[in-house]
């Protein structure tokens, strides 16, 4: 099995995001998981720029290190996303590379693999970051195995930290069970279903400006 985790912290592996997927990765790995780790602050991810051309055939026209991470996570059987807490929502380099996979919500390429999130908050206010993050996984096709949250110097109190570093470990366990296993979660089917047909919606409605989306359904959906 395989698992890409992405760490949208500008602090990289260091910080309080960073750390807590260490512990994920170290649970999944240990359940027999693969795993790669995207550290978006060192690699280049740029801001779309509304050009549609992935749309049209299936590649971006700017060159930096998205289309890797793209590829790995299509690859994926597991996607963790983690991001600092900034201003109520997700990093801006987490975000540019939400905005840069639009295509993929649309095709919903990551349908039926399985997600987990990671936020980390300086103070207690991260619910709206957590669940903005968690509804990312929802919508892009994922089935949902939970997240893991901290805030304000919890890390770095010995008393603390060890409760929520299990959590994380405890996390990246269930993330590979779930891979292994393939449960699906009938809380979640309602939402899940809904995304998809939102989006095989939109694309057949605009299948003459966005050909490549179209016959991505064609090709991978339209028996389902």
């Amino acid at each position: 099995m395989y698992i890409v985790a992405i760490n949208g912290s500008p602090s990289g592996a260091k910080g309080c995001t960073g750390r807590l997927l260490a512990a994920l990765i170290e649970g999944a790995r240990e359940s027999g998981a693969e795993v790669a780790l995207f550290e978006l602050y060192n690699l280049t991810v740029k801001p779309c720029t509304g050009c549609r051309t992935c749309q049209r055939v299936g590649t971006c026209i700017i060159e930096d290190d998205y289309p890797k991470i793209k590829a790995a996570m299509i690859a994926a059987d597991g996607i963790v996303l983690g991001s600092p807490n900034y201003i109520s929502s997700v990093s801006a380099q987490m975000k540019a590379l939400f905005d840069r996979s639009f295509s993929m919500f649309h095709t919903q390429a990551l349908h039926g693999k399985y997600g987990a999130g990671v936020i980390a908050s300086g103070g207690p206010m991260c619910q709206p970051a957590e669940e903005y993050l968690m509804h990312v996984i929802g919508s892009i096709g994922c089935w949902k195995i939970g997240s893991v949250v901290t805030g304000g110097g919890v890390l770095d109190d010995p008393a603390q930290a060890p409760d929520v570093l299990k959590e994380a470990r405890d996390l990246g366990t269930r993330l590979a069970e779930a891979i292994s296993i393939r449960p699906r979660y009938p809380e979640q089917e309602e939402a899940l279903e809904q995304s998809f047909e939102i989006m095989r919606w939109l694309v057949s409605e605009h299948k003459d400006i966005w050909p490549y989306e179209f016959e991505y359904w064609q090709k991978h959906w339209s028996s389902t």
